[in-house]
């Protein structure tokens, strides 16, 4: 009864890695399909930087504003008006003797007349250099937006081209792993028809195998779905698989102190700059504000002509063209009560500035604190994960030549492989994740260039 248990089990394993082949059997011709590029880090960031829509969208943005400075600059041109009105009138009828009698008149049917007026602002309180100092504000908050922008997606394209390179080194060290387990399957295959091993043995180590290879098809369809990211954020086609190339894995030395890295983020962050840049233009909308209680001078040129035609009734035989010269002032006298309101909003909205720049330096103070401690423990996570690998291979020497000399059993072997692998694969994330945060900390310092 034992024993069919055991072979059921055996049989059901079988099954299992064969249904499991043939699945990766599957994708990896799916896989196949897809053309691989090999690119390196420069060659993906300028693509980015060149084709990402979010990128263009902002630089559009900032286009705009610079428009917008232009058309505000417009209104200290001269405006010139020309119009002209035709009317056809109907022959009229008098009445006289209280609608005794009635008489057509052969009234001229035509009337026709025409103007040209201009004029040029004098003084408007300051409200057109005002509104022009807006729009340039608006214009330099729009390019710390764009440049903001840029920053992240760098960090982004950075972050995701190192983690694609990770899943590479880890589709390395799995398959070095499944070669060495394969090895060990044959020899125990040998042994265990020579009654050296157990049929256990052979099923635990295939078992072993099986996990692995499951790994690779994991990680093979994460570096599909990251290459499809980084393929929609770059403009290259979405069915291409990309392969690094050129991987620095250099990480920084550790020289960088916390003060400083605050001190520079404060000067450089783009989001501080564009906080200072709003309190600007709210300070500006007060004083536009105030310009309403000042009155507005501007000058006037008219010309018109009119067109009778003699003959007509009543007589009209003389043409009355003229012109004019003049300066017109005007002043809103409700401005002096009502506009109290809205000058007590635009102070609430200037001091509101104030503690939006604060509530600004606070979550960059967080940021860049968050990144530089992550940083130094990434750092210190390498030099303890080296220490691993050297001592899961030193494990695995020692328990490979113990198995060999048949005084370790299959688990034992199985185990010290597991170390290895996992040792290997937490000193590659070590590695990539120090890179990482290194440019997450250059960007929370706004160096990221």
């Amino acid at each position: 009864m034992k024993k069919r248990k055991i072979l059921q089990h055996i049989i059901f394993l079988f099954i299992a890695l064969l249904h499991i082949s043939d699945v990766q059997f599957g994708f990896a011709q799916n896989r196949v399909a897809l053309t691989v590029k090999e690119i390196n880090l420069d060659e993906i960031l300028q693509l980015a930087k060149r084709n990402n829509l979010e990128l263009k969208m902002s630089q559009k943005d900032s286009a705009i504003a610079a428009e917008d400075i232009k058309q505000t600059k417009m209104s200290r041109a001269p405006f010139v008006n020309v119009g002209g009105i035709y009317n056809y009138i109907g022959n009229p009828v008098l009445y006289s003797g209280f609608y005794s009698k009635d008489t057509v008149i052969d009234y001229y049917h035509h009337q026709a007349s025409w103007s040209i007026a201009a004029g040029v602002p004098l003084y408007f309180g300051g409200r057109i250099n005002t509104q022009i100092t807006q729009s340039e504000i608006v214009s330099r908050i729009r390019n710390e937006a764009l440049l903001m922008t840029e920053n992240q997606l760098r960090l982004s394209i950075i972050s995701q081209f190192y983690t694609l390179y990770k899943l590479y080194r880890e589709v390395e060290i799995i398959e070095a792993n499944i070669s060495n387990v394969k090895v060990n399957i044959k020899q125990l295959e040998s042994k265990v028809a020579n009654g050296q091993n157990l049929v256990s043995d052979l099923t635990r180590t295939q078992l072993q195998l099986s996990n692995f290879q499951i790994d690779v098809f994991k990680t093979w369809n994460s570096i599909d779905l990251l290459s499809n990211y980084l393929c929609i954020q770059t403009g290259l086609p979405t069915n291409t698989r990309l392969q690094p190339k050129n991987v620095v894995l250099k990480v920084p030395e550790d020289q960088l102190q916390y003060e400083q890295c605050l001190e520079e983020a404060f000067a450089n962050r783009n989001e501080i700059k564009q906080s200072l840049l709003q309190k600007s233009y709210s300070e500006m909308t007060l004083k536009l504000s105030k310009s309403f209680y000042k009155p507005s001078i501007s000058g006037n040129v008219i010309y018109s002509s009119n067109h009778p035609v003699p003959g007509t009734f009543p007589p009209q035989p003389d043409i009355l063209n003229y012109w004019a010269v003049g300066i017109g002032l005007t002043y809103d006298l409700s401005s002096i009560y009502n506009l109290n309101h809205r000058i007590k909003a635009d102070k609430l909205q200037i001091a509101k500035e104030d503690d939006n720049i604060k509530q600004v330096k606070y979550n960059i103070d967080q940021e860049v604190k968050a990144a530089y401690v992550h940083f130094i423990e990434s750092r210190t996570n390498i030099i303890a994960y080296q220490k691993n690998v050297e001592m899961a291979e030193l494990n695995y020497r020692v328990v490979k030549s113990r198995y060999d000399n048949d005084f370790a059993l299959i688990i034992d072997m199985i185990d010290a492989e597991l170390q290895v692998n996992d040792s290997k694969m937490s000193l590659n994330k070590a590695i990539i994740e120090a890179i990482i945060q290194y440019h997450s900390l250059l960007y929370s310092m706004g160096k990221l260039n």
